[in-house]
């Protein structure tokens, strides 16, 4: 799985290095990235609140029959089932691949932001082990070392310290300190961890800032899809869903949880011109006539047999 990640984050380290490249910013690079994986989830996003749309609008009808036959849990399935084969709603709509892109997005990201070297840079596996060798050195010598962040103390070290990584060339020196000098974002380092600073300290912004937006994105998502109008169990279930962005947010580098941001950022202006463009309801009103008129046309070939 680890080999699989460390793919996945070398594919995406050179989409983050070209806008890196392209802007000397971090920041930007990570926005424009941002970008281009919301745009590849447009698709499925809209399709996705479609399900949505159709599961709100059928549950009252899944409700009666839970009332009607709670003394029957089969029949209770049996009838469950062939409202949601007759409504259209029995398949996932895409929202479980959805869900799982978007995670293996969130890993491939933090593969690339703390594996800068060989993801982003693609230095050759020993010369990193090399530098790697010579971090112990330095943090006998008091030099600040975020353990399980090698790559990046190599990446914030290296400035200071040219003669301890003589083992890379001066191409790759050059680039570790662009990225060194343009891995900050208004002066806030990229490498830095939440977890390791007062709760009151400026590194907590951008977890806070990952909570809210991740909060008012499920919020109005729900209020677009008519999710809003469920039970309790289903309508505040996708709030547990931020659990996994506030582990990101507060345990690993401020580049993850920015990244975090950025995309919840996007997702809500997606979801406003999906709201305005390609109304669910309306969706799921054109795809409902598709659906009759099918099955009209396919009850008028049976009876003509």
């Amino acid at each position: 799985m680890s080999a699989v990640l460390d793919f996945i984050g070398s594919v995406f380290g050179y989409v983050l290095w070209f806008f890196f490249d392209l802007f000397d910013n971090y920041s930007l690079a990570i926005v424009c990235f941002s970008v281009i994986i919301r745009a590849i989830f447009f698709p499925l996003d809209i399709k996705a609140k479609m399900v949505a749309a159709k599961s709100a609008k059928s549950f009252a009808k899944q409700a009666a029959i839970s009332k009607m036959y709670k003394d029957n849990p089969q029949k209770q399935l049996e009838e469950t089932q062939k409202l949601r084969e007759k409504e259209g709603t029995s398949g996932g709509g895409g929202s479980f691949f959805q869900t799982i892109f978007q995670l293996v997005s969130m890993l491939g990201i933090f593969r690339a932001i703390i594996k800068p070297l060989t993801n982003m840079f693609h230095i050759s596996a020993d010369k990193v082990n090399s530098a790697i060798s010579k971090l112990p050195s330095l943090a006998s010598s008091g030099v600040d070392i975020i353990k399980g962040y090698e790559q990046l103390n190599i990446v914030k070290c290296a400035p200071d310290h040219f003669d301890v990584f003589d083992m890379f060339n001066k191409s790759e020196i050059s680039d570790i300190l662009d990225f060194n000098k343009g891995f900050n974002f208004f002066g806030l380092d990229f490498s830095l961890t939440p977890n390791k600073f007062h709760i009151f300290s400026i590194v907590w912004l951008i977890p806070f800032f990952c909570i809210l937006t991740s909060l008012i994105s499920i919020f109005i998502n729900q209020k677009v899809s008519g999710m809003k109008e469920m039970p309790g169990c289903f309508k505040f279930g996708p709030f547990l869903m931020v659990l996994p962005a506030v582990y990101f947010a507060v345990n690993m580098p401020i580049a993850v949880g920015f990244y975090t941001l950025v995309s919840n950022i996007i997702m809500i202006a997606e979801t406003l011109i999906i709201a305005k463009f390609f109304s669910p309801a309306k969706l799921v009103a054109k795809s409902e006539a598709a659906r009759i008129s099918r099955l009209l046309d396919e009850e008028g070939k049976v009876k003509k047999k």
